[in-house]
């Protein structure tokens, strides 16, 4: 049986490009104790990954303090959500649908592998009490659904009346922060970059307002302050940079804000540096500090989801050939929702 897989080639300065991937086949190994395969259903595009694609060096060693999960001739990462088909690892029996960061590959081998900081729930077998889509565990149900779940529900808790700012609004984690954040009873801000993703936040979501930010001469300061005349009271930061610095400038007292991503300066790469690096004082909200409460959060989503009370919406790519393709375009911004590829 032949394995595909995307290869990281080189490292990007800047926005990522195809040719910084290259695609190669291999056999599969014969199992060995304690081992599983997975048939790969569908690989999951973050923004995120775009930190892992740097050489490992002293602006962030801290953070691969397991050497580097991604680097020059190894597949890139990724979150993969796929079905195992061998088995020699009892947690992990033929026919479970299995999730994790198991990497860019049509065919991985895997022992339930755990790293303490990318990924410290291992590969998890997906299971919900209500009957739900299997991509939706790469999607509401996975990282970037449990991401917004756990950062709304358990650190920002909006209330009722609050002015909520949502930047990257109509991405995976954003949609979702939005509509948790009205069942609470606030007012919702998203912010967004076309009329297209406005529209989709507004009329099919529930947000009460969305701003464009890519709109020829936009003030994006005065923009939020038009929208929010009471200030802001708790903002989910997606994007970093001056959409974010213009949100804190109306914090009011009690402000609650999390960087969930900087997707605005992941590509930048300062004049002193090769590569980028953490910007800012405050660490990124990292969902794996709620692994133990994994399962009650998707619970708790499938409930929401079966009862009309949230919406998703996933963009899908066809075919691991075009996984490169699919992530330059989503750190792009050309997604709706939460952008995966179908294998």
């Amino acid at each position: 049986m032949k394995n595909k897989k995307i290869i990281l080639s080189s490292y990007p300065s800047g926005m990522p490009t195809e040719e910084n991937f290259k695609i190669e086949e291999s056999e599969v190994n014969e199992l060995t104790d304690n081992e599983f395969l997975v048939e790969t259903l569908y690989l999951s595009v973050d923004p995120f990954l775009r930190m892992l694609m740097n050489p490992s060096d002293e602006s962030n060693a801290a953070s691969r303090d397991e050497g580097p999960i991604t680097d020059i001739g190894k597949v890139m990462a990724g979150g993969n959500l796929g079905k195992v088909i061998q088995s020699k690892n009892d947690k992990y029996p033929e026919g479970s649908i299995v999730e994790g960061m198991l990497g860019w590959q049509s065919h991985p081998v895997s022992n339930g592998w755990i790293n303490k900081r990318h990924n410290p729930a291992g590969v998890v077998v997906c299971k919900s009490s209500i009957d739900v889509p299997i991509s939706a565990y790469a999607s509401i149900l996975g990282r970037a659904g449990l991401t917004a779940f756990f950062c709304m529900t358990r650190e920002l808790k909006p209330k009722k009346n609050d002015t909520v700012v949502i930047s990257a609004a109509a991405g995976a984690g954003g949609s979702l922060a939005g509509q948790i954040a009205k069942q609470y009873g606030s007012y919702v801000v998203g912010i967004c970059g076309s009329d297209k993703k406005v529209e989709y936040i507004t009329k099919e979501l529930g947000f009460d307002v969305g701003i464009n930010y890519k709109k020829n001469n936009i003030n994006i300061f005065n923009e939020i302050k038009k929208v929010c005349p009471n200030g802001v009271d708790v903002h989910y930061d997606n994007v970093g940079g001056e959409i974010m610095d213009s949100i804190a400038r109306l914090h009011n007292p009690g402000y609650r804000y999390r960087l969930v991503g900087i997707i605005s300066e992941y590509n930048t790469v300062p004049d002193n540096k090769k590569f980028w690096s953490w910007p800012y004082e405050k660490p990124m909200f990292v969902v794996h500090d709620y692994t133990n409460e994994y399962d009650s959060g998707i619970e708790t989503l499938s409930n929401w989801i079966n009862d009309g009370k949230v919406k998703y919406h996933e963009d899908i790519i066809n075919g691991i050939e075009n996984t490169p393709k699919a992530f330059i375009g989503m750190l792009k911004g050309e997604n709706i929702g939460k952008r995966l590829v179908k294998i």
